[in-house]
């Protein structure tokens, strides 16, 4: 483990201490403006762990947690839950959805935190460029079967989506989880998007056809930092990696089988 100076370990203490804190609330007029876009959506989440062989650092001081991987999901939870974000429900909470991506992607245990976002287009009949855009991001620290794994998880988000009941028009706001460890390192990634569904009588819901901005972001975890506050991270409601994958609400779901998956 690295050696650090013992300013620097009071640093990264406080920016623990700071990342723990609730994020502030919107005032009354914004939260009346985000109440309208929470009554005509819906969340829909997924989980998908991923590994190779390759081997990565002793967990040291960590050991009590068995794996890096469920080191990474309890940062996932702590960031939830500081958040009130719930992926295991549908109801859509836009502070908390916000909160939460913002939380993530700040946690002080990351080397490095990578965003970006790619404007594909879709309709009933095809989702090949969004299916493109998980592609590139999450090709970069996945196994091409973790790959496939992860594209399962996606239909079960669909399934998902086009099976809850909600307005005759509803926003889909979709979240895909990823940890992974790839080639001696642990990634945490996440893409986002909205999907815009039309219920169809007999049909169920249809995605229209529309632009989607599809936000992709990983973080790399530092495994040296984290060592260095294994007491802070043993204070957290610890959760494992498959308590992770089944903490989302289209885990229980079966994959869609659309042939627009293919188009």
């Amino acid at each position: 483990m690295t050696e650090i100076s013992q300013s620097q370990l009071q640093r990264e203490a406080m920016e623990l201490e700071l990342w723990k804190m609730p994020p502030p609330q919107p005032d009354a007029a914004t939260m009346s403006k985000l109440s309208q876009l929470a009554s005509k959506s819906e969340q829909v989440t997924g989980n998908q762990p991923a590994g190779d062989d390759d081997p990565v650092p002793d967990l040291g001081p960590l050991q009590a947690f068995k794996t890096w991987d469920s080191v990474a999901s309890t940062i996932w939870h702590k960031a939830a839950t500081s958040t009130n974000f719930q992926p295991a429900s549908t109801t859509f909470d836009p502070v908390a959805w916000t909160a939460f991506i913002n939380k993530l992607g700040t946690f002080p245990m990351f080397l490095r935190w990578v965003t970006d976002n790619r404007q594909v287009v879709i309709s009933s009949t095809s989702v090949s460029q969004a299916v493109s855009a998980v592609d590139d991001l999450v090709k970069n620290f996945v196994t091409e079967t973790d790959y496939k794994g992860i594209l399962t998880s996606l239909q079960k988000m669909a399934t998902l989506a086009m099976n809850n009941e909600g307005q005759d028009e509803k926003d889909s706001q979709q979240q895909a989880g990823v940890i992974s460890h790839y080639q001696g390192k642990l990634y945490v990634g996440a893409v986002r998007t909205a999907v815009e569904m039309r219920y169809k009588k007999g049909k169920g819901y249809e995605q229209l056809t529309q632009n989607l901005s599809i936000f992709r972001g990983y973080g790399v975890l530092d495994f040296d930092g984290c060592k260095r506050h294994a007491d802070e991270l043993f204070k957290w409601d610890g959760q494992s990696l498959s308590e992770w994958a089944g903490d989302s609400n289209s885990a229980n779901e079966q994959p869609n089988q659309s042939p627009a998956w293919g188009n």
